[in-house]
């Protein structure tokens, strides 16, 4: 922790005020609706491709990759609610992923989406914790 902002940032309460900051300023950028709908539209409808649209001719794992402007005006143009992340400050913490999986009920012949964010926690991040399944 001594090596973060010349080793000004010393307890949680600073990395939060400090985390406020980003996401403010990441919310002034990407997140209005009007802006997000524009910048997100070529992610959008590439992922409606691989999964609405043409699926059967989709491969079936896609990765895209991207930065956490993509994510954060990827959830604000599919009009996600607004969101705390668990044991982080950060609304995009770097390395973060969204996981989307597409199923099918066939009880009842249905299509089903899931909709994840896989993320590490501000501590395994800042412990560089190899990470794990568990």
């Amino acid at each position: 922790m001594d090596q973060v902002a010349w080793g000004e940032i010393k307890s949680d309460q600073q990395w939060k005020v400090l985390s406020k900051l980003k996401n403010g300023y990441q919310d002034s950028l990407f997140t209005s609706p009007e802006v997000a709908r524009n910048v997100a539209k070529p992610l959008v409808s590439y992922i409606d491709k691989a999964l609405v649209t043409d699926r059967t001719r989709a491969p079936k794992i896609t990765v895209l990759v991207g930065h956490d402007s993509n994510i954060a005006s990827l959830l604000t143009a599919l009009d996600f609610k607004p969101y705390q992340l668990h044991d982080q400050n950060e609304r995009t913490p770097i390395g973060g992923k969204i996981v989307f999986q597409r199923w099918h009920d066939s009880k009842a012949n249905r299509d089903l989406m899931k909709i994840e964010y896989v993320y590490q926690s501000a501590e395994q991040l800042r412990n560089a914790d190899a990470l794990t399944l568990q």
